[in-house]
């Protein structure tokens, strides 16, 4: 087959397209957002955040389309500091950080307004899942960095260990969140925001816990054994890569469905988020 049409160029400008149709979406949403703080005072700052963290977590999501890198293995996609692993890693920081941060936000924000009706200790640590998932990706955020510099793979398994705990925290909330407001007058932003997060916490947590970290992340720790790390790991870390698209070394199949997840279901998540879920000022009292 012509280089033209070669897998990698054909995944690539999917990606890509796909990206910069999701960043026009997100930016309509976001002049959007600004009629809705004119028109609904009371949430301008619950909509300031969603919508700054929302267009942080896409636009980096379509530079990384463009740029894709691996860290572990330190592969870069094109030839050019901008697609620096050690690069790539400091923007995902701000694009994880408003990921979770955003759903953190809005689980509060369901919580405030429809409050577990209970004071059991289960319930009150419950309520503080949002929080206690924004720290494991906060600290998770040092350990995809160590494990960068350091090429220490246990730093990596403990990053998605992490990720895999976040979500453990966060399933049972918004399960109970949506069985206990299935037969309550409440907008229906808040019913598809509770569906989809249930969704995704069970596919994720299945993914993580059953094959990933297993199997993946946990499966080859043996090769830190006798791991060396130089003097100068960090320069190395940020001009050190190896620009590849040979499709075994950036990890199979697997790697290429979770990338492509990730610029896609991921980003059309935060486009959800940026709408952000909220009772309508009109909405009938229970």
């Amino acid at each position: 087959m012509s280089n033209i049409l070669s897998w990698d160029i054909l995944w690539s400008t999917a990606m890509i397209i796909t990206n910069i149709v999701n960043f026009i979406l997100a930016l309509i949403i976001f002049k959007k957002s600004s009629n809705w703080s004119k028109k609904e005072p009371e949430h301008s700052k619950y909509l300031f955040y969603l919508r700054i963290m929302g267009i942080t977590f896409i636009s980096i999501a379509l530079y990384r389309s463009v740029f894709v890198s691996s860290y572990p293995n330190r592969l870069a996609w094109h030839n050019t500091i901008l697609n620096s692993p050690f690069v790539i890693r400091s923007l995902a920081t701000f694009a994880e950080m408003s990921f979770i941060g955003m759903i953190a936000i809005i689980l509060n924000k369901i919580n405030n307004n429809f409050p577990f009706n209970s004071n059991k200790i289960i319930y009150k640590f419950l309520e503080k899942t949002p929080s206690l998932a924004v720290l494991c990706i906060f600290i998770a955020q040092f350990l995809a960095f160590a494990g960068l510099i350091t090429q220490y793979l246990i730093l990596f398994a403990l990053e998605e260990a992490l990720w895999g705990i976040t979500f453990l925290l966060i399933t049972p909330f918004v399960i109970l969140k949506l069985i206990q407001t299935r037969k309550q007058t409440i907008d229906k932003s808040f019913k598809i925001f509770l569906t989809v997060m249930t969704v995704w916490c069970i596919g994720y947590c299945i993914f993580q816990w059953g094959i990933a970290l297993p199997f993946i992340h946990f499966a080859e720790l043996s090769l830190d054994i006798g791991r060396v790390i130089p003097n100068d790991a960090l320069k190395i870390a940020i001009f050190d890569f190896t620009v590849s698209r040979n499709f075994e070394s950036w990890g199979g199949l697997g790697f290429f469905i979770w990338h492509s997840g990730y610029f896609s279901l991921c980003v059309w998540m935060s486009l959800l988020f940026m709408n952000a879920p909220r009772e309508s000022t009109t909405r009938t009292s229970q």
